[in-house]
Formats: structure tokens, C-alpha cells, sequence
């Protein structure tokens, strides 16, 4: 089923919806209404009752005329994806979808989700684009595709369901969920909230953390070494004000994804105070700054950092 579709409706981030890819069966109300227009027209002919025969009449006709109001209600409807803002892992992304009608054509009682998310509503005006947010839970961080939506309608009187299952190529980065913590070394000063940093220097002994290819044989713990505690190296700090670098190092012996959450919260937390923050992750570094930008460049750092367990 899958392949067919992808065949037959490749992602595409605009598409008319028109003879090719819009489906159309009976509702479960329109079986019912099949059903109840055979019985009459069966007592119809059994009693030969004339009032039986044009009800009978009466109801065929509109069951077929619906076939064509229906349709039509989705024809000539383009749809173009105009994807979402980044979100945390956790939130529900918002993916934006522009409804764009012909001038003489209205569409009312449009219905829209992908999968099992909540239906979003919408009633288009004729010649009027309309913007409609469609919700998809996140659940993890990283680029996020959208899958197929569903849009569909049962206008005017539900007795059929036309609908179209498209792919609008939509992507939302999602960030990791921020996990507040104790950050070490942080220090807010007065009422403000500023921080100090602590940076990695020679004056005072700040902590222990795992040896790595290339650090001074001077930092290595040797006691710890010799007591069977593995190869650690001891970490020393200068405190500067006003400037912190966000190290994956910080949270040692954590998950990986535990770690992601402690340092985004802690990089939103520093954007809202007048310092440079910067981000270490193995094989990512990004200087100390500050700004939308650089919070929104640390986030996204966050989001599609794909090294692993460390």
C-alpha cells in the first residue's frame, strides 16, 4: 500500500488535488441511507404505492448527486506545505498547510490529520487562501518528516467520504527536552541573575572527568589510578565573568540523550542572561556568544547531534 501510494502520489510540497488522486466511497451513513432507499422502493413495488415509488426516486437522486457535490468540495483545492517552527521533544508540532481555492470555488467542511493526531477543521472561501495548523506529536529530537496527511470531507450531507492522503515534503527540527539541573560551577550573582563561568585553566581544582587521547600526563589522577578508580584527569578552572562553554563533559556518566536535555536547558537558561555561552559536544564546538541566533544555532546543535554514547 505504501509503495502504490508513494507511486501514485510522490511527496510533492504543492499539489492539486483533482481526478487522479482524490478517493471516494460511502460513509457508514450513506450505506445506511443506500439501505433505507431499497426497503422503500421493495414496499413500493410489493404495495404499488406511488408516494413509495417517487420517495424511492427522490432519495436515489440526491444519493447520486451527492457522489458529485461531494467530489467536487475537494477538486481544484491546492494544498501547499509550508512546514513548522522547531518545537522540544515532548510538544506537539505545528505544521502549517496553505488551502488555496480557485476564485468561484468554496470548500467547506474540510477535515485534515496525519495518522492518528487530532483532526484540524477547515472552511475555505472561494478565491481566499487559508492557512490551517496540523498537529503531530514529537517524541524524540531531530529532524522530524512529516508523514502523509489526510485530508478528506463528507460535505453536504455525509453520505460520502472523498479524501486525498498527500506528502508535502514538510520537515520540524525538534530539540531535545530541556531536563533542568544543577549546572557546576554556576554561580548567579544578585538579583539579576548573571553568571560566572568557570573555564578550563590552572588555579583552582574544579573535578575529575574521564582521560582523553592528548591531555597532560601532569592532570592525570594517579592516586585515583593506583586506588583501581580508572584514568581520570583532573580539571582546574579560572572564573571569568560573563562567559560559559557548555560542555558535553559537564555530566559525566549520563545517557547521551540526559546529557542533550541538562546542557539545552541550561543554554536556554544563559540565553535569558547578559553572557556569552558557548557549546562543546565531540565533534561539535560553538564559540561563546550570545543572541537569537547563537541560542537558536546551540539548539539546533542539540537537536541533530548524532555521536552516540560518549
Amino acid at each position: 500500500m505504501a509503495r502504490w501510494l508513494e507511486n501514485r502520489l510522490p511527496a510533492v510540497n504543492q499539489i492539486r488535488l483533482g481526478r487522479k488522486n482524490i478517493f471516494i466511497l460511502p460513509t457508514a451513513s450513506g450505506f445506511l441511507f443506500l439501505g433505507a432507499t431499497v426497503l422503500i422502493f421493495v414496499t413500493a413495488i410489493n404495495y404499488v404505492l406511488s408516494l413509495a415509488f417517487g420517495l424511492a426516486f427522490l432519495m436515489t437522486s440526491l444519493f447520486i448527486l451527492c457522489i458529485l457535490y461531494t467530489f467536487r468540495n475537494l477538486q481544484h483545492l491546492r494544498l501547499r506545505g509550508l512546514g513548522a517552527d522547531p518545537v522540544f521533544a515532548g510538544e506537539d508540532a505545528a505544521f502549517v498547510v496553505s488551502l488555496e481555492p480557485q476564485e468561484r470555488q468554496a470548500h467547506e467542511m474540510l477535515e485534515l490529520r496525519f495518522s492518528d493526531a487530532a483532526w484540524s477543521h477547515a472552511d475555505v472561501e472561494a478565491g481566499e487562501p487559508l492557512r490551517v495548523r496540523v498537529f503531530l506529536p514529537t517524541q524524540k529530537r531531530g529532524e522530524l518528516r512529516a508523514p502523509r496527511l489526510l485530508v478528506q470531507t463528507r460535505f453536504p450531507l455525509g453520505l460520502w467520504r472523498a479524501w486525498s492522503i498527500v506528502d508535502l515534503a514538510m520537515d520540524c527540527l525538534v530539540y531535545p527536552k530541556p531536563e533542568p539541573c544543577k549546572l557546576p560551577g554556576y554561580r548567579g550573582q544578585g538579583s539579576s541573575g548573571s553568571a560566572e563561568s568557570q573555564q578550563a585553566g590552572v588555579e583552582d581544582f574544579h573535578g575529575l572527568r574521564a582521560y582523553q587521547s592528548g591531555d597532560s600526563l601532569k592532570q592525570i589522577a594517579w592516586k585515583n589510578l593506583a586506588r583501581g578508580q580508572g584514568l581520570t584527569v583532573k580539571q582546574f578552572v579560572d572564573t571569568l565573568e560573563d562567559r560559559w562553554m557548555l560542555d558535553w563533559n559537564m555530566f559525566p556518566g549520563l545517557p547521551s540523550e540526559q546529557r542533550l536535555s541538562r546542557l539545552c536547558y541550561w543554554a536556554l537558561r544563559l540565553s535569558r542572561q547578559p553572557v556569552d555561552y558557548g557549546l562543546r559536544l565531540p565533534g561539535v564546538e560553538l564559540v561563546p556568544d550570545r543572541g537569537d541566533a547563537h541560542r537558536q544555532k546551540v539548539l539546533r546543535a542539540l537537536a541533530l547531534w548524532q555521536g552516540g554514547e560518549a
